[in-house]
């Protein structure tokens, strides 16, 4: 059997991950930074990776956050004849990965990039909803931050403040200020209405290579956290508010596990060119963060056991199929419901 390996093991998204394959017979070793782990890996160290990897090994990068990653782990893959899923929302760094499409078709290997809610859950969401050319997808994330929130994660928020970030509007990338833009999204119980705030992700490059007909894409960002939404609106119009929430990144941490909903979930808007809407929510009171985790373990499991055929670069709209993708969310404890 492969030797199925977890890079960013130690973190949230990492441990439920091992969780979850070892729940069903797989066998996993964790690899980090830290001497505790299995394997002692820098993901964006070449020399750790060769060190640590072998040919026909399944690596399943967890290692947050993305926006600050090298491809150094991909590269190294394509060398040694590994397979890598990864669990990556980042723009950039989906762009990079792009770009070394060829080099990964050349190795025989299989990368699926962006295995998580965004961009994997995103495209089934499409796929279920019939809408076979979308003109437009927008997504609002609203994360269980008294489980999921970290120092990466809040760092990549903050850092999005004021900034510009990319979106997809009228067919092509345009730059709009973060978190100056906002949407209400009606959510489902225990969520209910929520104020998401523009952010940037993955979804706007891949969405538009699986379905040419998009021409609009966006994710907006609900905290979750009473009272952080006007706090951090705020702070995208003064730099000086951003840079202290910078430095004190752990402080904002604390108080997000603290003050932060134990529900969350995600909710889809999906339309087409004549106007028809079809809108969609994933949403748990206490494991959400799951859902971020589902493509990757299902994929996972399925290479292993023999039973993914595709190599290459593939899309997130081939790492797993819907009805399993639902299942597996079900039996979890989350609820996918469509909406009026």
């Amino acid at each position: 059997m492969k030797r199925i390996i977890v890079v960013g093991g130690l973190g949230q998204f990492g441990r439920t991950i091992a969780e979850q394959l070892r729940r069903r017979q797989l066998p996993v070793q964790i690899a980090s930074r830290s001497a505790t782990a299995d394997l002692q890996v820098d993901a964006n160290d070449a020399a750790s990776i060769r060190s640590a990897l072998r040919p026909g090994d399944l690596v399943i990068d967890a290692a947050g956050p993305f926006d600050v990653r090298s491809t150094a782990l991909v590269e190294a893959a394509t060398d040694l004849g590994c397979d890598v899923i990864d669990i990556n929302d980042d723009l950039r760094y989906a762009e990079a990965i792009l770009r070394l499409e060829r080099r990964i078709e050349s190795a025989g290997i299989r990368v699926l990039s962006s295995a998580s809610t965004v961009s994997a859950v995103a495209a089934a969401v499409v796929q279920h909803s019939g809408i076979a050319t979308p003109h437009r997808v927008t997504v609002c994330l609203v994360p269980a931050s008294h489980h999921s929130a970290n120092a990466g994660a809040a760092l990549s928020l903050i850092r999005s403040l004021g900034r510009l970030v990319r979106v997809l509007r009228d067919g092509r990338l345009q730059e709009q200020i973060g978190w100056r833009e906002s949407r209400r999204f009606q959510m489902p119980a225990p969520l209910g209405t929520v104020n998401g705030r523009l952010f940037e992700s993955a979804d706007v490059v891949y969405l538009p290579r699986i379905w040419p007909t998009l021409r609009d894409a966006a994710m907006y960002v609900d905290t979750n956290i009473p009272g952080v939404n006007s706090l951090l609106r705020l702070a995208a119009r003064w730099p000086a508010a951003r840079h202290f929430l910078e430095r004190h990144v752990d402080l904002s941490t604390r108080i997000a596990r603290t003050f932060g909903r134990a529900a969350g979930g995600v909710g889809y808007e999906i339309e087409d060119a004549g106007g028809r809407v079809a809108r969609y929510a994933v949403v748990s009171d206490k494991n959400s963060f799951v859902t971020a985790v589902a493509p990757a373990v299902l994929a996972a499991r399925a290479i292993a056991e023999g039973r993914f055929p595709r190599r290459g670069l593939v899309l997130p709209d081939r790492q797993v199929e819907p009805p399993e993708l639902f299942a597996f969310l079900q039996a979890a404890g989350i609820t996918i419901c469509q909406l009026s």
